[in-house]
């Protein structure tokens, strides 16, 4: 039977004010001045984006031969730049609340990267730069917090035949030595992003830097793998290869990554020290590979989970939810998985499109008799901010033996 979370979001709603959704955004002042010049001098390299300690950011580029140049802060209107006469183009936005942001420059209409910005949100094939304006939210960098390393791992998959990363985080502190072996989370990305997401624009690395270190949460390793199964890349998701994508998929993790992780790190191979989580399509890829496969993982998780990318699950259009495929997805699942199963969390906004088909799996869950914690944020849809509080309402729960 399903379990509500009381409390978990009580302060989603303060973190979600922040986030880069309409209600983080002022619409910049035409007269306000912009920060003192001394951030560059003469010729040489400009800063941007300078974020002030009001909350006010700063965007320089030097183009002295173009003739417009505007700034698109988290798409939203774009704002105009003004010229100099050493040819840097300036933009001040009013305060932003604290959050991770992006933006880019067009340059006469053609849309460029900030050169001097060296900060960027990854996509499957594509990268836009970031900025962070400092602040409490958990996904921030918290003054004074030991930070932990993320490594790219390369590998060629004999599975998909194609070349592909993992990034891993370890720790501050960690020790390849020590007498126990580390807990290890795998966090998996949405359709069209790519391995390095969630460690960059996800941050979940500082997420569990700053739980680690306030001691809500135990020291673990965190895997950041790549979600497609096949060398499609997104394309491979839908369609006559969403089969092979889900199934090759969990496939790579469980006989490529898995080993890998475990020759390079001092991880445990325990089912009880493994925890699996994703949002959208690594979601719904989560719920296949871990409930599927008790014996690897008792942690699961899914935030704003892509059922419907489950074959067979939905159809039409308007879309239908057929829920007696739950059944061929799962066909072993029943009660007997509450004794394997130490957490099993289903959480998505109330705005997303995703709701309904979230809904008719946890009802066929209660049917089956298998227990799981939900959460449903009102009025929040399908975005980041979401996802970045999921991971850090749930990494405090992990690993702990008092009861969820």
């Amino acid at each position: 039977m399903p379990r509500t979370i009381v409390g978990w979001g009580l302060a989603l709603g303060l973190a979600l004010a922040a986030s880069t959704g309409p209600s983080a955004w002022q619409a910049p002042t035409a007269s306000a001045p912009a920060p003192a010049q001394t951030a560059r001098v003469g010729s040489g390299p400009v800063v941007s984006p300078d974020v002030g300690t009001d909350g006010r950011v700063t965007f320089r580029l030097r183009a002295p031969n173009a003739t417009e140049v505007v700034v698109a802060v988290a798409g939203k209107p774009a704002m105009p730049m003004r010229k100099d006469s050493e040819g840097v183009w300036t933009a001040t936005t009013d305060a932003l609340s604290p959050d991770i942001y992006t933006y880019s420059f067009r340059v006469d209409g053609a849309r460029i990267t900030d050169p001097s910005n060296r900060d960027y949100q990854t996509s499957f094939g594509s990268f836009q730069n970031m900025f962070s304006v400092p602040g409490p939210q958990p996904w921030l960098p918290a003054p004074g917090v030991p930070r932990g390393a993320v490594a790219r791992h390369a590998f060629h998959s004999t599975i998909a035949n194609d070349d592909r990363e993992f990034f891993v985080y370890t720790p501050a502190g960690y020790d390849p030595t020590r007498a126990e072996a580390y807990p290890v989370f795998f966090l998996l990305h949405g359709l069209g992003d790519d391995a390095g997401r969630w460690v960059n624009a996800g941050a979940a690395n500082v997420i569990l830097d700053n739980l680690i270190a306030a001691k809500k949460a135990v020291p673990m390793v965190l895997v950041s793998t790549l979600g497609y199964g096949t060398s499609q890349g997104p394309a491979g998701a839908r369609g006559a290869t969403a089969t092979a994508n889900i199934t090759g998929y969990t496939q790579i993790l469980l006989d490529e990554v898995m080993p890998q992780v475990e020759r390079a790190y001092h991880v445990s191979r325990d089912r009880n020290q493994r925890a699996i989580a994703g949002l959208s399509m690594g979601g719904m890829e989560t719920m296949y590979t871990a409930l599927n496969h008790l014996e690897a993982f008792a942690w699961i998780g899914s935030f704003s989970g892509a059922f419907t990318m489950w074959p067979g699950v939905s159809a039409g259009s308007p879309r239908v939810v057929h829920p007696e495929m739950f059944d061929r997805i799962f066909p072993d699942l029943d009660a007997k998985a509450n004794a394997r199963i130490k957490m099993l969390w289903i959480v998505c906004g109330t705005s997303d499109g995703l709701i309904g088909v979230n809904r008719e799996f946890k009802s066929w869950l209660t049917a089956k008799g298998v227990h799981f914690t939900e959460q449903e944020v009102p009025d929040m849809g399908h975005t980041w901010p979401l996802w970045r509080q999921n991971v850090a309402d749930m990494v405090p729960r992990l690993f702990s033996s008092s009861e969820r």
